[in-house]
């Protein structure tokens, strides 16, 4: 498979689609999907859930369409919406993994906010191949390309993908002390995080969301964004981050975590910095 064929063909499809989401946002409607209430689902996070616009069709479709000739008889979808191409992609063994969320943040975008996303990424079985991040109203881009590496466009709508900025942390500074979380963190290991002295901020609280804790980790303000039972299609800065110099990922327990291309991943905790020891720290406490 050769992703640096693949890679700017999704690179200027997601683009094209941020031109889609943009120029409709005015005027959106939210027709809304049939789903189930979780346990000790808040009712934000419903709402959230429950968006559903015809954006989120058109953007897929644009998405599948675009790399179908390249990747329709070689891959399994992990995908938001029942649209008309998913016909086209057959196959059902996980080697490879095609993930689209096409608006992550729905119900944001519905609201006219800024900070919704288009996530697209191609997995071999656990591992990433390619993950683009669009943020089309901001009209900046994060990216991991395998052999590439990490990158970042600022004014994206203006770049082609070959003009991107290397994605790197700098130096490490001091470790903060706050931790972001979604709330299937077991109540357990959020108690014991805050035992042993750190500030533990749910990702839906004070106008916050994951993709907001996932960046500021990226910038050093946060030590690491944590979270539980989500679907990769939902977290896919946090595979871009892991794949930083100086990135990991691990499970709760502080080990390294394969990415799970199908269902929700069970554990995750991204950063900046090398957590064995805060690790080790939890396990005393």
């Amino acid at each position: 498979m050769d992703v640096h064929t693949i890679a700017p063909i999704l690179f200027q499809t997601v683009k094209a689609a941020g031109v889609v989401a943009r120029n409709l946002q005015a005027n959106i409607q939210n027709e809304g999907k049939t789903i189930e209430r979780e346990e000790r689902e808040s009712d934000a996070h419903f709402a959230m859930r429950e968006a559903k616009t015809k954006v989120d069709e058109l953007v897929q479709e644009m998405l599948l369409q675009s790399v179908y000739p390249y990747l329709g008889h070689m891959v399994t979808l992990d995908v938001e919406e029942d649209t008309p191409s998913l016909r086209l992609y057959p196959k059902q063994d996980y080697a490879y993994t095609l993930i689209i969320d096409p608006i992550d943040g729905t119900l944001p975008y519905i609201q006219q906010a800024d900070t919704y996303s288009i996530c697209v990424a191609l997995l071999q079985e656990h591992e990433p191949l390619i993950v683009i991040v669009y943020f089309p109203a901001r009209d900046v881009c994060y990216s991991y390309v395998e052999d590439a590496g990490t990158m970042y466009y600022e004014q994206a709508s203006l770049k082609t993908y070959e003009q991107g900025e290397k994605l790197t942390f700098p130096s490490q500074p001091p470790m903060p002390k706050l931790l972001f979380k979604n709330a299937r963190v077991p109540q357990a290991l959020v108690e014991k995080m805050q035992d042993a002295g750190y500030e533990v901020i749910d990702d839906q609280v004070h106008g916050w969301n994951c993709p907001a804790a996932i960046l500021a980790c990226m910038r050093y303000e946060a030590m690491a964004y944590c979270c539980a039972k989500r679907n990769l299609r939902d977290v896919m800065l946090a595979m871009i981050m892991a794949k930083m110099q100086h990135g990991y990922a691990y499970d709760f327990k502080g080990n390294p975590i394969l990415w799970n291309t199908h269902g929700r991943q069970a554990e995750i905790v991204v950063s900046g910095y090398d957590l064995t020891e805060f690790f080790k720290k939890l396990e005393r406490n």
